[in-house]
């Protein structure tokens, strides 16, 4: 069974979501923003002094900078805001809802989706792919390396400034130009996009989202982000553990709210039932 590592803090607001009726839980979740990235001469410090380390995939190896390291370069640097990376550094904590949504980490089942895109040969040339919960963004970066164009969202817009751009860069400064970076809320980010110019239609052939469902208050948000944005003959790659301790999320739990809304039907493509559960669901429209 897995556990997040909450703080005291985190576990008493644990229930806390988008649904504004509990007045104890209420949080002010971030709107959603396009990120520019221009901080070029920020991306060149971390690049000089930060290690990175590689995940091999068959022929490619995947490059992403060091987390612990990331963390020193920023700790020792000055900064004219808070950094949420560095607020759950201090709380020792995975997540801090609606401040930090664990995009630091690289969680196992990203390894798992990984494998899975391989050995199946999950095509991805000319397609637009949204890495929906990015973090490090290996799996857009993944699908960059296979041809595809990609979207990087994350809670936290630290997350994509200190974390996710330079990986894209690190492995290739050519992949910026077939890049958007966005921040912030789910349910806002749906709203922005429905909106945007960025992407044709507005929608995206490969939708793909690994250890997202932890809380089920978020269920609704993440499911109408895959009903606005994903096109009519798209697919959704959606990996988590079986189930998570603690915030009560599990893949039968999402399943059960994908059966009420009929709207997506799901099979589960992949699954590890020794040690830690894990799986893989292929979500399309019914």
């Amino acid at each position: 069974m897995f556990k997040f590592n909450f703080s005291p803090t985190c576990l008493n607001d644990q229930n806390a979501g988008y649904n504004l009726e509990s007045n104890k839980n209420v949080k002010t979740w971030t709107d959603c923003k396009k990120l520019m990235p221009q901080k070029h001469n920020l991306y060149t410090n971390i690049l000089s002094n930060v290690k990175f380390k590689t995940i091999p995939v068959n022929d490619l190896e995947i490059k992403y900078v060091c987390s612990t390291e990331i963390l020193q370069f920023l700790q020792k640097a000055e900064h004219p805001y808070d950094i949420s990376v560095l607020k759950a550094e201090e709380n020792h904590s995975d997540l801090l809802p609606a401040v930090y949504e664990g995009g630091i980490k690289i969680w196992e089942c990203t390894y798992d989706v990984l494998k899975y895109f391989d050995l199946n040969k999950i095509e991805f040339e000319n397609k637009s792919v949204l890495d929906l919960g990015c973090g490090s963004g290996i799996l857009g970066i993944y699908t960059l390396a296979k041809g595809s164009t990609c979207c990087f969202q994350d809670y936290n817009m630290d997350v994509l400034e200190y974390i996710t751009i330079p990986n894209v860069l690190l492995n290739s400064k050519d992949y910026l130009n077939k890049c958007m970076f966005y921040f912030g809320d789910w349910m806002s980010f749906s709203n922005v996009l429905e909106c945007s110019n960025d992407i044709k239609d507005n929608k995206f052939d490969v939708i793909i989202t690994s250890e997202t469902i932890y809380n089920t208050e978020n269920y609704a948000k993440l499911h109408k982000v895959f009903e606005r944005l994903l096109k009519k003959n798209g697919s959704i790659y959606l990996a988590a553990k079986s189930f998570y301790f603690g915030v009560g999320g599990s893949i039968s739990s999402f399943e059960e709210f994908m059966d009420k809304n009929e709207i997506f039907r799901y099979s589960c493509c992949w699954k590890c039932v020794e040690g830690v559960k894990r799986e893989i669901l292929k979500i399309e429209f019914i």
